[in-house]
C-alpha cells in the first residue's frame, strides 16, 4: 500500500482539516486585502501542535514527516490564508528543521523550545539583492575573531523577516567561490548591529511578510555555527531540499477544496438550460484538474515517505527537484482552470480562485526557480548543464 493510500493519512487531513477551519481561518480574503498577518492565528497553530509535529523529543511530538505532512495537507485545505500557510510552514520546515537535523544539541535547547512554543518567530536568510540561486555571489561576510564572527551584510526578500527575532543566516567565510567558504549561523536579530529594513508588498501570499535586514559589525559567538565551519553549503543543501520536498503540500489544500468547487460549480450553473458540466470542453477541464491533484498528492507522498524511510536527500536529490516542479507548476495550471470554471465571479477580489491563483505564482520562484530546477534534474541525468 501505497502511504497516500493509507485510510490513516484521510483521517489526519480531515482531522486537521477541522481544526483549521474552527481556528485558523476566519475572515482570511479581508486579511489578503490588507495584507494583515495574523499573530493570534500564529500562536493558535502553536497551541494546536503544528510548530511541534515533526520536531524530535523531548522539544516536539517526535511524528512522522508523512504525518506531518497530512496535518499540513488539512490545514492549507481547511484556512484559505495561503500567506498564513506559507509563513508557518516555511519556519517548520526551513528553521526548525534544519535546527532538528544539523545544529548542536546546545542551539536545539537554546532555540527550539520558543519556536515550537509560538514565542519566537525566525527566517530563512539566504538571499540578497544580488545573490538567488548562486550561493557564490553572495556579499555578506563572516570575519573570524578570537570571541565569535563579524558579519556585515543585507539579506533580502526574507519570508517572515519583518516579525522575526531570529534568523538562519549564510555568510562567505572565504573570500573564494568555493564550496566550503559558506557558512551557517543562528542569529538574534535584537543583538547590536542587526537593524530592519524594508517591507515588501507582494501580489500574493500577502498574509505572511517579506523583508530584509542589515548586520553592522555584528558578533556571532563560535558555538552559534550550524554544523561547521564552512560547511554552510550542506546546510544550503539539505534544508532546501526539505523545503523541495516539504513545502508543496501549500498546493494540496487549495486544489483540493478549488476541485470541490468547481465540480459543484459544474452541477449547478446553468446555460441554454443545461449544468455547464454538461459541455465537453467544461467536463475536459474537471477531468484535467482531477489528474493534476491526484497525481500531486501521490507524488508528495511518494517523495516524503523515501524521506522517512531514512533515504538521504542526495540520493534522491531528482525525485526532489521533481516533486517541486512537477507540483508548483501544476497548481498554477490547476487554478488557471479553475478561473475559467467560475469566470468573472472568480476574477473578482472577495473570491478565494483569484487569490488562490495570485499565491501559486511564487511557487515558481522559491527554493529554486523552475528553470533552476529543471537545469538540476538534467545535470543528474548526466547531461553537461552549465
Amino acid at each position: 500500500m501505497q502511504p497516500w493510500q493509507d485510510p490513516e493519512i484521510d483521517n489526519l487531513v480531515e482531522k486537521y482539516c477541522e481544526l483549521a477551519k474552527a481556528h485558523l481561518d476566519g475572515d482570511a480574503a479581508q486579511r489578503d486585502k490588507e495584507g494583515d498577518f495574523s499573530f493570534e492565528r500564529w500562536r493558535k497553530a502553536a497551541e494546536l501542535g503544528v510548530f511541534s509535529l515533526c520536531m524530535p523529543k523531548p522539544y516536539g511530538d517526535g511524528q512522522s514527516l508523512t504525518h506531518t505532512l497530512a496535518a499540513f495537507e488539512g490545514i492549507t485545505q481547511g484556512c484559505r490564508d495561503g500567506g498564513l500557510m506559507f509563513a508557518l510552514f516555511n519556519q517548520v520546515v526551513g528553521v526548525q528543521l534544519t535546527l532538528a537535523n544539523l545544529a548542536s544539541d546546545s542551539l536545539k535547547e537554546k532555540y527550539l523550545p520558543d519556536l515550537i512554543s509560538g514565542q519566537s518567530l525566525a527566517c530563512y536568510a539566504f538571499t540578497e539583492e544580488s545573490c538567488g540561486s548562486d550561493s557564490f555571489s553572495m556579499e555578506t561576510t563572516a570575519v573570524e575573531e578570537d570571541d565569535g564572527f563579524r558579519l556585515n551584510g543585507t539579506k533580502s526578500y526574507l519570508t517572515n523577516a519583518p516579525f522575526s527575532n531570529l534568523a538562519i543566516v549564510f555568510a562567505k567565510t572565504s573570500p573564494k567561490r568555493n564550496p566550503f567558504g559558506l557558512t551557517a549561523f543562528m542569529v538574534d536579530l535584537d543583538w547590536p548591529g542587526c537593524s530592519k529594513g524594508r517591507t515588501f508588498e507582494k501580489m500574493g501570499l500577502r498574509t505572511v511578510h517579506m523583508g530584509e535586514f542589515h548586520m553592522d559589525n555584528v558578533l556571532v559567538p563560535k558555538d552559534h555555527i550550524i554544523g561547521v565551519k564552512g560547511g554552510g553549503l550542506r546546510v544550503l543543501t539539505e534544508s532546501t531540499a526539505y523545503e523541495r520536498a516539504l513545502m508543496t503540500v501549500t498546493a494540496l489544500g487549495p486544489m483540493r477544496r478549488a476541485l470541490d468547487a468547481c465540480i459543484e460549480r459544474c452541477k449547478t450553473r446553468k446555460t441554454y438550460d443545461k449544468p455547464i458540466g454538461a459541455y465537453q470542453q467544461v467536463s475536459t477541464r474537471i477531468a484535467n484538474m482531477m489528474m493534476r491533484f491526484k497525481l500531486c498528492r501521490q507524488l508528495q507522498y511518494d517523495t516524503v515517505s523515501k524521506l522517512d524511510a531514512g533515504i538521504h536527500t542526495t540520493k534522491i536529490a531528482d525525485d526532489i527537484a521533481i516533486n517541486k516542479l512537477f507540483i508548483t507548476e501544476n497548481f498554477t495550471q490547476f487554478e488557471m482552470d479553475a478561473m475559467q470554471i467560475f469566470g468573472v465571479r472568480g476574477y473578482l477580489h472577495d473570491h478565494f480562485i483569484q487569490q488562490d491563483l495570485r499565491d501559486s505564482l511564487a511557487g515558481g520562484i522559491w527554493a529554486g526557480t523552475s528553470e533552476t530546477l529543471r537545469n538540476t534534474i538534467a545535470k543528474l541525468a548526466g547531461l553537461p548543464v552549465e
